[in-house]
């Protein structure tokens, strides 16, 4: 790896956590932050070193990559020690964190102003994409930026898709919120009218698996239940999920009456749901 690519990482989540250890075994040098000390000590015994402040890390890396709560990122980027104070003049932030578009372009604003190019590059694909590098990665920021940085993100994702300036990663991130929000309720819809019309769930679920109701969340459905022997199956259905999408619609002039009758549904009640393949 060139000089260019001591990479820094921040928040050692379950996402986080995974997508740290991948870039550290695939050869980046790799400096951690994270407040439970716990959750770095199984990184640095593969070989990374850690940082006690956002701007100690920055200071040792090329790149930095934070992966946390949305409530975290403007302290870590632009707080008393966050990355902005850093005088490293060759630093870029990829910011893999859900956030409001507003939140990425303010920030962004105030890192560049201090020499500091940033992405918004949240990711989809759960817990098991970032162990295996294949979550969708949605980057907002500058083109030369996003080159700049794509080999980590690569190492990330899948698929990594430009998406335009600064808040486009995260204005993206949140359509693709509210799209499987919705399938989600659709597949819980369906198990239900499967059900009372007699048909046997799990093989109804593999058979609509193959055909065009296909989705991501369908076939992790059909994994679990087939391939793991999975008795149930939970799906939270988050009202947040289609209602942040439903603001940027209204603020876009645009009315979305699919979304509008799914955040109905959503916010009834508590939709923590259990899809039981015992009965």
């Amino acid at each position: 790896m060139s000089d260019l690519e001591r990479i820094g990482f921040i928040g050692l989540g379950n996402m986080g956590g995974a997508i740290a250890l991948r870039l550290l075994r695939a050869g980046y040098p790799l400096t951690v932050l994270d407040l439970d000390e716990n959750k770095m000590k199984p990184l640095v015994v593969e070989g990374a070193e850690t940082a006690s402040s956002p701007r100690q890390l920055a200071d040792r890396s090329t790149i930095v990559v934070a992966s946390l709560q949305s409530e975290a990122v403007q302290e870590v980027a632009c707080g008393k020690v966050g990355i902005i104070q850093s005088e490293n003049k060759n630093l870029a932030f990829v910011d893999l964190s859900s956030t409001a578009p507003e939140l990425a372009i303010e920030l962004s604003d105030a890192l560049r102003a201090r020499g500091i190019e940033m992405l918004d590059a949240p990711v989809s694909g759960a817990d098991i994409g970032a162990t295996n590098g294949e979550l969708t990665v949605f980057v907002g920021g500058s083109y030369a930026g996003y080159q700049r940085c794509l080999p980590v993100l690569q190492q990330i994702g899948r698929t990594v898709t430009y998406l335009g300036k600064n808040g486009n990663g995260q204005i993206a991130k949140r359509i693709n919120q509210m799209m499987q929000a919705m399938s989600e309720l659709a597949i819980y819809e369906g198990m239900q009218l499967a059900t009372k019309t007699g048909l046997d769930l799990r093989m109804f679920a593999r058979a609509v698996s193959g055909g065009c109701a296909q989705s991501w969340r369908l076939d992790e459905l059909v994994d679990d239940v087939f391939n793991k022997g999975d008795k149930k199956y939970k799906l939270k259905l988050r009202p947040g999920r289609t209602g942040n999408a439903l603001a940027m619609a209204k603020s876009a002039g645009l009315t979305l009456p699919g979304a509008e009758a799914a955040h109905r549904v959503f916010s009834e009640k508590d939709w923590k749901i259990v899809i039981d393949f015992e009965k």
